[in-house]
């Protein structure tokens, strides 16, 4: 029998190539009575009767069989996926007519009788020879019925024994693979153009499909640009007010509640932002784990501090259920994946609340966001992972964000190879799951150590600053300053190389901006820099860009970079950090 065809395209040819042979073998079913019965009657004198109309009666059954078939066939709504059997169906009956004309070959040859030999070679030939159109497009057919005819016939002949019959065995068989050969060919070569057809087709549909993708994608980026201009003018246009009214407050209370009124501002802004270069570096394929092993549940408690105000805000409760337990990732990556879902979460929430939960699945940690929200009906639960998508009326128009969120989860959770699950009941909220391996507890605690130890280590050291922007200079060096660090502040490379060669004091780190103008970049600004100097010197790079070029470049120099706007404790963090890195060495 037919091997089963995988291809979509092969599957494709054989049911248009066989499709035509259902329709001409139904109407065909009349005459092709009337070849057995011609047999019948030919032969009745030279044969045994009842054997000639038990022959004749089973042939008629198989043409009964294949007329039952095709007429099934055309009423069938058949495609290509669902037409295998059929072609099995059409397989089988023309396998048993071509036995039936096999037995024929032996059963009814008359030796004493010339001009019945020559009849039943001359209509064995021909059926054999004639049915290799079938197999043009499909060769089982040919196989199973023609070929077989003509193998028999030559068999019989051969079993005669005398010469002549000898020479036309040969010629018979010469025939079989004559037509097996031709038949190959022509099957090859209708096959072949037939693949080409649809080949075409489907890259045709296929880059149809791109095109269409790349416009979505061109509308996204259109969309996105305007809800970030909007999103990013509020707070502005906010914050501008606030800090016009703040040159007229004497009243303390007054002034920290305006100041408390412009961190909120700065705080949208940055949430746009990180939102944004979030996927400009997933884009950009330059985000690489760097995996520690952490108590998990620490990491979630201050998670649940920092969004306890937001919970409260919305009077939803923000539980946490956590067993201290450690686990082996990258810490950065799994907040930001947390963030995220947290945020979602409470955004979507409108009573009830939200619960964290983390507990052990055999060498892995299962951690769940639980809420209690609207929900997200299964036929848009995909959408809800797809950039710029915001399903439902959240909380705070505010803090709507740009629609990044479950997008920057799923593919934050596939870089780590964690696989993310989503149940959510419409009216009833969602859970999202994911598992992170567990990780060394004795490990963890040697980090911790190191951190504490280190922390120490980060205050009285230089800052060399390099920021083409005045503006930024002054604002970074006034921060600095106030955490007690010494700075030298330049806006070109040039200068701070001039400092150092004249004798000036060796930073313990450089901050610089990736973007300098000039054609330079902080990655060479740094490299210069310690080309210069003979000891160990720390390095950060800050930056603006979002292009794929630059962030990859700034990753591949194994610096750490910061995306502007930076919030001062994750830049402390960061100078501490890349500091003691410096010390330990």
């Amino acid at each position: 029998m037919a091997r089963t065809i995988r291809d979509p395209i092969e599957r494709q040819i054989t049911f248009d190539a066989l499709a035509p042979h259902f329709v001409t073998m139904r109407e065909w079913s009349a005459f092709t009575v009337l070849v057995p019965l011609t047999v019948v009657l030919v032969m009745w004198q030279w044969q045994p009767p009842l054997l000639l109309l038990g022959w004749f009666l089973l042939l008629l059954l198989g043409i009964y069989a294949r007329f039952v078939l095709t007429r099934a066939y055309r009423k069938a709504e058949v495609t290509p996926d669902t037409a295998e059997p059929w072609h099995r169906g059409l397989l089988a009956t023309s396998v048993y007519c071509g036995l039936l004309w096999v037995a024929a070959a032996f059963l009814f040859f008359v030796e004493a009788s010339a001009p019945h030999q020559l009849f039943l070679v001359t209509l064995l030939v021909t059926l054999g020879v004639g049915s290799l159109s079938s197999g043009t497009h499909w060769l089982p057919l040919y196989y199973g019925y023609g070929a077989p005819i003509l193998l028999a016939l030559a068999i019989k002949l051969m079993l005669l024994g005398e010469l002549p019959y000898m020479a036309l065995a040969l010629m018979v068989l010469a025939t079989l693979i004559a037509t097996v050969a031709f038949t190959r060919k022509l099957n090859g070569i209708v096959r072949s153009e037939m693949r080409l057809h649809y080949q075409g087709a489907a890259l045709a549909e296929e880059l149809q499909q791109q095109s269409e993708a790349l416009q979505e994608a061109i509308h996204a980026k259109s969309r996105v640009l305007a809800t970030a201009s909007h999103d990013l003018r509020q707070p502005l246009h906010a914050l501008s007010l606030f800090i016009d009214a703040l040159k007229g407050v004497e009243d303390e209370r007054e002034k920290v509640r305006v100041f408390g009124r412009i961190d909120q501002s700065l705080n949208a802004m940055r949430k746009l932002f990180d939102a944004l270069f979030d996927m400009s570096r997933l884009d950009a394929n330059v985000v690489q784990p760097e995996y520690s092993h952490f108590d998990v549940a620490t990491m979630l408690a201050g998670l649940c501090e920092e969004y306890r105000d937001t919970a409260e805000r919305h009077e939803l409760q923000l539980r946490m259920h956590v067993p201290d337990v450690v686990v082996l990732a990258d810490r950065a990556l799994l907040e930001r994946i947390m963030r995220n879902l947290i945020s979602n979460a409470l955004r979507y929430t409108h009573r009830g609340g939200v619960l964290i939960s983390a507990r052990r699945r055999g060498s892995q940690v299962l951690v769940q966001v639980w809420d209690t929200g609207v929900g997200i009906p299964a036929d848009r639960q995909e959408q809800a992972f797809t950039e710029f998508q915001q399903l439902q009326h959240c909380n705070d128009e505010r803090d709507k964000g740009l629609g990044f969120g479950l997008a920057i989860v799923r593919r934050l959770c596939a870089l780590l190879d964690y696989p993310l699950q989503l149940r959510s009941e419409v009216g009833r909220g969602s859970v999202f799951s994911f598992s992170v391996p567990q990780g060394n507890p004795q490990l963890a605690r040697r980090v911790e150590q190191g951190h504490e130890q280190s922390s120490w280590r980060a205050a009285g050291k230089l800052i060399l600053v390099i920021d083409d922007d005045r503006n930024v200079l002054n604002a970074m060096e006034t921060l600095l300053k106030g955490w007690r660090f010494s700075v030298l502040s330049c806006e070109h490379l040039d200068d701070a190389l001039q400092v150092l060669r004249s004798g000036g004091r060796a930073p313990d780190l450089v901050l610089s901006d990736l973007h300098l103008g000039d054609g330079v970049n902080g990655v060479a600004a740094i490299a210069q820099i310690r080309a210069l100097i003979d000891r160990p010197v720390a390095g950060l790079l800050v930056t603006g860009e979002t292009s794929r070029e630059q962030l990859k470049r700034a990753e591949e120099s194994g610096l750490k970079l910061l995306h502007k706007p930076v919030r001062p404790l994750e830049l402390r963090g960061a100078i501490q950090h890349q500091l003691s890195l410096v010390a330990v060495s």
